[in-house]
């Protein structure tokens, strides 16, 4: 008997050897074209809008004609439009891994095409799809076989992971998020475990490369007070309250330009990039595109929410109508079904209703009780709007600091209960 438990234990540790440097190998695969894709991708996108793109009103034109660029593109696949991650969810969990090559490539053109000339949106999306094809396709020229325990499906979770990791400097949330934005109710080691290592590996090599993070931080040390719950709880609530307005805003934008028909694609795309362009460009020209620059200077300085509308408006209102600026750029572009994401805008957001309550609460002139509330809005708003309160709070606490784990933890927490039947990609996925 106890011959065969040792036998079977061998056969055991074997096996999960096999699993371990699979896991290895395909994180160390993963990761490097993760970051290398992110780290292109953005330098393009850089040198277009220093080289080739002009600050005034005819950057709107520019958009109008980025957007029939990528229109034009996405005639090649159809199923390359849109935000990127329902087509990975629908991959992972229904076709085990299975991505669509010439997707992949047609989708990172056509997001090109649209973030380099200014369009709304975020990279983690149509990127996190792009890197999770390739890094599906490579691994299975090896191992063709696509199923729910299959190296596909793994290689698929484990691209998206370092394409996030890359974007925002947290290996474990990434991770989780690559999992958990798929099947929340039943996360697996077998998941997790790769998607952490490839977040991991890509945090190392874009740190190894000294590649600039869109998240990355400095957050000073700050202490938590009783005197900012109450500000910290209205944020919480506004950020839970703001995911289901933006995904029925969203909703709405979708159905309305019917974003599934062919005839059209191009008219859809540029109206719709006149109005989203043409208002961030009134109102704050540094929230056009990924609003990249937008974020750090909210973070270092709130008034940076006037924009053009000058120093005669209250700071509060100001905050509120550049959340109202920014989420109906963001679902006005994407709503059309141009190829964009939805976390670095929702980031954004969930920022400058932090910035909001802040000011709201006469707390904005502290830059850690500001910090406080931005991290939690950033976090509540994430959770609320994509259903990943785990991956939200951690991602948070690894980009702002561990020290606010805890208001990211509530408000993650809080924002998923609000909202935990509804996600943005309903629309897409045709869930409820």
């Amino acid at each position: 008997m106890g011959d065969e438990l040792t036998v079977k234990d061998q056969r055991e540790f074997l096996k999960s050897l096999r699993y371990l440097g699979s896991w290895i190998l395909i994180a160390l695969v993963s990761a490097p074209i993760g970051v290398m894709v992110v780290s292109l991708f953005l330098s393009a996108v850089t040198w277009v809008k220093g080289h080739l793109l002009t600050s005034g009103p005819a950057v709107i034109l520019i958009a109008v004609i980025g957007a029939v660029i990528a229109a034009v593109i996405s005639r090649i696949e159809p199923r390359s439009r849109g935000e990127g991650i329902p087509s990975y969810i629908r991959g992972v969990r229904d076709d085990g891994g299975s991505l669509s090559f010439k997707a992949s490539i047609v989708k990172l053109f056509s997001s090109f095409a649209t973030l380099a000339s200014r369009g709304n949106g975020g990279l983690v999306g149509p990127l996190g799809r792009v890197v999770s094809g390739f890094t599906s396709n490579i691994i299975g020229l090896f191992k063709p076989d696509a199923g729910e325990r299959s190296l596909r499906r793994t290689a698929a979770v484990c691209g998206l992971a370092s394409v996030v990791a890359a974007i925002t400097g947290a290996p474990i949330g990434s991770g989780i998020f690559a999992v958990e934005i798929v099947q929340k109710r039943d996360m697996r080691y077998s998941d997790l475990f790769p998607a952490v290592l490839s977040g991991s590996i890509a945090v190392f090599v874009s740190g190894f490369f000294s590649y600039n993070r869109l998240f990355e931080l400095n957050v000073p040390p700050s202490s938590l007070e009783l005197r900012i719950l109450p500000a910290l709880l209205v944020t919480s609530l506004l950020a839970a309250l703001a995911g289901r307005g933006f995904e029925m805003f969203y909703g709405a934008v979708s159905r309305l330009m019917k974003r599934d028909r062919q005839k059209g694609v191009e008219l859809r795309f540029a109206a719709a990039a006149v109005v989203a362009v043409g208002l961030s460009w009134a109102m704050n020209p540094d929230m056009m595109g990924t609003g990249r620059d937008f974020l750090h200077r909210l973070f270092e300085d709130p008034s940076v929410v006037t924009g053009r509308l000058g120093n005669g408006i209250p700071l509060v209102f100001a905050a509120l109508i550049m959340i109202l600026v920014r989420s109906v750029s963001v679902g006005l572009t994407v709503g059309s079904g141009q190829s964009a994401g939805f976390f670095g805008p929702l980031a954004q957001i969930g920022m400058l209703i932090g910035t909001f309550t802040a000011i709201l609460f006469g707390c904005s002139g502290n830059s850690g009780d500001l910090h406080i509330l931005q991290a939690a809005g950033l976090a509540g708003l994430i959770a609320s709007s994509l259903n990943v309160p785990l991956a939200a709070a951690i991602i948070v606490s690894e980009v702002f600091g561990s020290h606010l784990g805890f208001p990211a933890a509530i408000a993650a927490i809080l924002g998923f209960q609000a909202n935990r039947h509804h996600t943005v990609y309903d629309v897409t996925l045709g869930e409820e």
